[in-house]
């Protein structure tokens, strides 16, 4: 393992065994102390994370409202980190205490008659939405990027599996779209994150006005499951994690192969795209996407 690799590991060791003893007070000023340093660093991820940004909100890149936003966006980010690194040491209870839901009755009806496919973007605590999610609808799956050091990777396999979520890394060595459906028809969640193309098979599709490859697995879910597509979005109201849940994503009916499955799997990731703009144009500072998600915006 690299030198880089060992620190890394080293500082996630440090997150998840140590963190949980200081007062939350503390853990929050050191991670925000954190984002703010990165931030006036400008690392490649927070001149990515403005391009982004200046994409979703049309400001100029030299814009100083652009700046302040990144520089919330950072924050945020870090309060994700800082949330995940506690959330194994939550009660349910205390769990449940800091996450508001809106709308989610569709989901929980839908869920009566089995399984459900629920989309969203990585925005505000997408992990605390997930096991949110376990705890309350009852099941959760999914699948993640495998990360590197792998030591980093088994510890969010450790925390995610903790807290209720099913898991299976995203390899590459097949598999993965047959554990998902399973688990469909079984009568389990299953939730993808969809604003970026980690696994380099999503589709063209337009978002926020300009070409991105996004990707198409859940509405592929759906189509061959038959099962209803839910989109929703995490995002912070003060100390509060909030869940937004939308109405269920209309799919075309009647069985579809061959060419015609995917154009209409692009069809409903088109819309799914639609909602996730809304969604990220009501809360810019909770989108924490420090990569690439357009071919022509890419910090150097």
């Amino acid at each position: 393992m690299k030198l880089s690799e060992r620190l890394v590991d080293w500082g996630y060791w440090l997150g998840w065994n140590a963190l949980w003893a200081l007062p939350s007070s503390l853990s929050r000023a050191l991670f925000d102390a954190v984002a703010k340093i990165t931030w006036r660093l400008q690392i490649t991820g927070v001149k990515q994370l403005e391009l982004n940004l200046s994409r979703v909100t049309n400001l100029d890149i030299e814009d100083p409202q652009l700046r302040e936003l990144s520089r919330n966006a950072m924050r945020s980010y870090m309060r994700y980190y800082c949330e995940t690194f506690t959330l194994p040491r939550w009660s349910n209870e205390e769990l449940l205490a800091r996450v508001r839901v809106e709308n989610d009755g569709p989901v929980r009806e839908a869920l009566k008659s089995g399984g459900v496919i629920i989309t969203l973007p990585h925005s505000g605590n997408w992990d605390l939405a997930g096991a949110w999610t376990a705890l309350s609808f009852g099941s959760l799956c999914t699948v993640a990027e495998r990360l590197r050091p792998e030591g980093v990777f088994q510890k969010f396999l450790k925390m995610r599996t903790e807290r209720g979520i099913t898991l299976m890394p995203l390899t590459g060595d097949g598999g993965t779209y047959e554990y998902l459906r399973d688990n469909v028809n079984r009568g389990k969640v299953v939730a993808l994150l969809g604003d970026r193309d980690v696994a380099k098979n999503g589709m063209g599709n337009t978002f926020f006005g300009h070409r991105a490859s996004l990707p198409i697995g859940a509405a592929v879910l759906a189509i061959d499951t038959n099962r209803p597509l839910f989109t929703c979005s995490a995002w912070y109201d003060g100390d509060m994690t909030v869940i937004t849940f939308d109405e269920q994503v209309p799919i075309p009916p009647g069985e579809v192969i061959g060419r015609e499955r995917l154009r209409k799997a692009q069809e409903i990731s088109a819309t799914v795209a639609r909602r996730f703009e809304n969604h990220l144009r009501a809360h810019p500072e909770n989108w924490h996407q420090l990569q690439p998600v357009w071919p022509d915006l890419v910090a150097q």
